[in-house]
């Protein structure tokens, strides 16, 4: 009992501290979404969204998996002692910078090549051209943090992202309006924004490992080829990944033009502190549950990850009843239109709650049948884009949206389908039912307060509605663990003890 209660702890204490560092980030994120929607607009930051996913996902594929198999590759030169380890970093990154050039030499080649007749889009080709030469560099910032985190150190990252990257977009965004380089202006804050954070993580790379010692390094061009093969299988999952989450962005370019992609961006982007939620606990329960898969195996994994996947739904849920009580006048506040978003901001959250949570016992199909997992993403993928063109015409970004949560839902169904089928996981309904009650109940009391007002809906309502809410769902949970006398810790995880202390932040 004791060796469980010490991995759940270890869980709760990685999220905390990665959950300053969202919470960092996320206040940069929204003074930039306001700065972006109140000076530049929807048709702007329309095209600026779609250009960026599509350099964040070029950059996963050029970064050939090599922030996770980096470790692996540390490891075994540490066991060899043949090599100093930051030569095994500096030939990994030639790996990545050669695939990341390649990929981005081929996506300035299909925009240059796209047509530019069409007037909905016209800024979106622009943007994807000026932002290519930027997914070596983002490749090579995911990279090289990985490295430092190799090192048990997590700062770098943490100021890489959450205070270089956003504050470095922000104050270039602004100085592009005043000279009034409004057309440039966003993809201006982009490239400002990774150049610092690549500078901040070279630094801490040289930091970490005592300098570069450029003079004794020689790559060694075959086993550069090995790591690459090596990595095909893993870029293959991650691409899918990547594609899967950003998908909805490019539909809804495709089917209503940029200025509609910019109401979905800034929809999509005020969704994103629920997955944040479920990302913070990742840092610790990912190498958690990958000890607990290799020493317990999946059917015990399975049962561990519900309870974790429960204390994930308690912190998402929190977000769920804020965004819902004060989305509407969020987007109202960022822009003129961007209102015409809410509904879309609904389902996308509720999306996120299900793929955040439930997500979690993916993990279990991803070590045991990858091939399997990577299907049902691709499968589920196709299922969304289905229902996003059937659904669009009468519901518009709503039924697009709303397409990605069905997608969703039915995905996090098939994969419980899955676990039972393979591994004779069983997962009671009572780890999400009473949250879920909770929460519905924090919601109706909300949703009572607002329209007890009338139809409006501005902060003066929202906050106070919000925090009743809030209020109302934490007594229900109070009152819940006192009668079922349940422990919200996550429960039956296996932890290697003081070593789970000095690795986990590497993870």
């Amino acid at each position: 009992m004791n060796e469980r209660n010490r991995a759940g702890r270890l869980i709760v204490r990685g999220t905390a501290s990665s959950g300053l560092g969202f919470a960092i980030r996320f206040g940069a994120r929204f003074l930039f979404l306001f700065v972006a929607g109140r000076l530049f607009g929807a048709a702007l930051f329309g095209a600026y969204s779609i250009g960026t996913a599509t350099v964040e996902t070029a950059a996963i594929a050029g970064g050939l998996s090599t922030k996770w198999l980096l470790f692996k590759w540390l490891n075994e030169n540490e066991a060899e002692g043949d090599r100093l380890p930051i030569h095994v970093v500096l030939e990994a990154a030639l790996l990545v910078l050669a695939a990341s050039m390649a990929v981005a030499l081929l996506v300035f080649g299909l925009a240059a090549a796209a047509p530019q007749h069409n007037d909905s889009m016209g800024n979106t080709g622009t943007a994807v051209l000026l932002l290519a030469p930027m997914i070596p560099l983002q490749a090579l910032i995911e990279f090289l943090l990985g490295a430092t985190r190799w090192r048990e150190v997590m700062r770098y990252e943490v100021v890489a992202k959450n205070v270089m990257q956003p504050y470095a977009g922000i104050v270039v965004a602004l100085g592009a309006w005043w000279l009034g380089w409004k057309q440039e202006g966003l993809i201006l804050s982009y490239i400002a924004g990774t150049v610092a954070s690549l500078a901040y993580s070279v630094y801490g790379v040289r930091r970490c490992f005592g300098g570069f010692a450029l003079r004794r390094f020689r790559p060694d061009l075959r086993r550069i080829g090995r790591h690459f093969r090596a990595s095909l299988p893993s870029t293959g999952i991650d691409l899918i990944d990547a594609l899967a989450t950003r998908l909805d962005i490019y539909v809804v370019g495709a089917l209503l033009g940029e200025t509609a992609a910019g109401i979905y961006g800034m929809a999509r982007q005020l969704s994103l502190p629920i997955r944040q939620a479920r990302q913070a606990f990742d840092g610790m329960l990912v190498p958690v549950v990958a000890r607990t898969y290799t020493e317990a195996g999946a059917t015990s994994t399975g049962r561990s990850t519900a309870s974790a996947a429960r204390l994930i739904l308690l912190v998402q849920l929190v977000g769920v009843i804020v965004l819902t009580a004060i989305g509407l006048p969020l987007l109202h506040a960022l822009g003129k239109r961007f209102f015409l978003g809410y509904g879309a901001l609904l389902c996308l959250v509720a999306a996120e709650l299900i793929q955040g949570a439930f997500g979690v016992s993916e993990l279990i199909l991803i070590y045991s049948r990858p091939r399997v997992a990577a299907a049902m993403t691709t499968a589920f993928m196709i299922v969304a884009v289905g229902g996003a063109i059937l659904l669009e015409p009468r519901f518009g970004l709503t039924g697009i949206a709303f397409a990605i949560l069905l997608s969703t839902a039915a995905r996090a169904l098939c994969r419980r389908l899955l676990l039972r089928h393979f591994h004779e996981v069983e997962i009671p309904a009572s780890y999400w039912t009473a949250p879920l009650a909770a929460a519905a109940a924090g919601l109706a009391i909300a949703e009572a307060l607002i329209w007890s007002f009338g139809s409006g809906r501005g902060f003066a309502i929202a906050i106070p509605a919000a925090l009743a809410g809030l209020a109302v769902y934490g007594l229900a949970l109070l009152t819940w663990v006192r009668i079922s006398g349940e422990n919200l810790l996550p429960q039956g995880f296996v932890s290697g003890g003081s070593r789970d202390a000095a690795e986990a932040p590497a993870q």
